[in-house]
């Protein structure tokens, strides 16, 4: 599918799944479609995927995914969105990309991040408290200057040379 279809496939209870809805109620089903067309392309202009609306989701580099997971979510309108890694296999210039986007979406839409990340300085920059754990266990919490001073931290990830 390409990157536009993506996006129009994720809103949930859509007219158009409904069997008979396209002929019994075809005004509401285009009205909903177009909705969603014009949701999924600010979406992607906000995403700045636009340019590759038409592309095959497929043929996207690893950070573009990133992003387009990103805009899918976008899509359902939610408070959280969990990132697991969102770092892994991307770029730096598409990292600061979806940065800015992390941030803008918590400053302007009140959305709530919750990020499992192994990078400390992206960590630094994302989140603020930092929750770290360790073989499945709460380690340490407290703000990202606290837990680069924690001991427990420091020799749990960095084997204690950074002491």
């Amino acid at each position: 599918m390409t990157v536009l279809e993506n996006l129009m496939l994720v809103p949930p209870d859509q007219a158009g799944e409904q069997i008979w809805n396209p002929w019994l109620f075809a005004f509401r089903v285009s009205r909903q479609e177009r909705r969603i067309y014009e949701k999924a392309l600010e979406v992607l202009e906000f995403v700045d995927l636009i340019h590759l609306r038409d592309d095959y989701a497929g043929n996207l580099s690893g950070g573009q995914k990133k992003l387009l997971e990103l805009a899918r979510t976008l899509m359902c309108d939610p408070e959280m969105i969990l990132l697991d890694e969102p770092g892994a296999g991307v770029n730096r210039v598409l990292m600061r990309k979806l940065v800015e986007n992390i941030e803008t979406l918590r400053r302007e839409a009140g959305i709530t991040f919750f990020v499992i990340e192994h990078d400390m300085d992206l960590v630094t920059r994302l989140c603020n408290p930092v929750i770290v754990m360790s073989q499945g266990e709460r380690l340490a919490e407290g703000s990202p200057e606290e837990i680069k001073q924690d001991e427990r931290v420091l020799e749990a990830y960095l084997g204690g040379q950074y002491r």
